[in-house]
């Protein structure tokens, strides 16, 4: 038995406080039977091409009131949506990381080129993620490999795929057992359209509910507060949860990591210069454009925040 998780993400940088990856966790045969009923519960009327959550809250595109679509429909649509996920989803996981908190300790750290790695948090949760799943699915009842199927991110998913093999071989080096090794399924991630493949759509209602939990139960002074999850997020608790958060702790840990692995990276190429984190955006692009393209021209892999490595 071969299990999939179908993982999206949720949050637009710089403008959302948590940038969030969470999706869900099921077997083949599984992912067949939800597809073929989600797929029912769109067909109803008013009939949905596809489902996104960013759509119904704001009863816009798909959600469209012209379409027929009212708050009261909009919400019973995600009760019998969400009730199709709690009946055949194994787990349900999330990685969530505070965007201003990575710019200050990570995205800050000067690397030997610029690229998303060092720039967004997307692929450093898309590592945790499959870390996380390969760590602790077996607590949620998956014993068997797992391959990971991400929302296509323009950009984002040529970088991780370029990057893959020396991210598996951090992965391999980092379980402290061999059978986390194994939960990782032997394929590379898989980015495909969110409209076309309905789990994935399905990752994209827990995502934003990841999200938006997280953002109204937080003050802007940073005070936690307690305000219940939505229904929606009620109904899919039962569900085994594979969880991270990184906390300004663990990102303050992890940049003192980085910075040791810089110290050695200059050590060994004094040389090769170090460049910050540009604040103009333009600079940014520019800058991680030029090391696509070094990277596409020497079929190496992008650096990452230390260094010479990616992250």
């Amino acid at each position: 038995m071969v299990f999939q998780a179908f993982i999206d993400d949720s949050g637009s940088e710089p403008q959302s406080p948590v940038i969030v990856l969470a999706g869900f966790i099921a077997d083949h045969a599984e992912w067949g039977k939800f597809s073929d009923i989600w797929d029912a519960a769109l067909k109803e009327p008013p009939t949905l091409e596809y489902f996104k959550m960013s759509e119904a809250m704001s009863l816009t595109e798909q959600f469209a009131k012209e379409k027929g679509w009212t708050e009261a429909k909009r919400d019973d649509r995600l009760i019998t949506l969400t009730r199709i996920i709690a009946q055949h989803a194994k787990a349900r996981a999330a990685a969530v990381m505070p965007y201003d908190a990575f710019m200050r300790h990570i995205a800050t750290i000067p690397a030997s080129a610029r690229s998303l790695s060092t720039d967004s948090p997307y692929p450093l949760l898309f590592l945790q993620t499959v870390m996380a799943v390969a760590v602790r699915s077996d607590l949620s009842g998956v014993h068997a490999p797992c391959d990971f199927i991400f929302d296509e991110q323009v950009g984002f998913q040529e970088e991780i795929l370029r990057t893959w093999p020396q991210t598996r071989a951090l992965i391999d080096r980092a379980a402290t057992r061999s059978d986390i090794k194994e939960r990782i399924g032997s394929s590379p991630p898989i980015f495909r359209d969110e409209k076309k493949f309905l789990p994935l759509q399905a990752a994209d209602l827990y995502a934003w509910q990841v999200r938006y939990n997280y953002v109204r139960n937080h003050s802007v002074s940073g005070q936690t507060i307690i305000i219940p999850p939505r229904r929606e997020f009620r109904l899919l608790e039962p569900l085994p949860d594979i969880y991270w958060f990184y906390s300004e702790e663990t990102l303050s840990r992890l940049r003192e990591h980085l910075l040791k692995i810089r110290e050695l990276f200059v050590a060994e190429f004094p040389d090769v210069p170090l460049i910050p984190l540009s604040d103009d955006p333009l600079e940014r692009r520019r800058q991680r454009r030029k090391t696509r393209k070094a990277a596409k021209a020497s079929s190496a892999p992008p650096s990452g925040p230390s260094g010479g490595q990616p992250s």
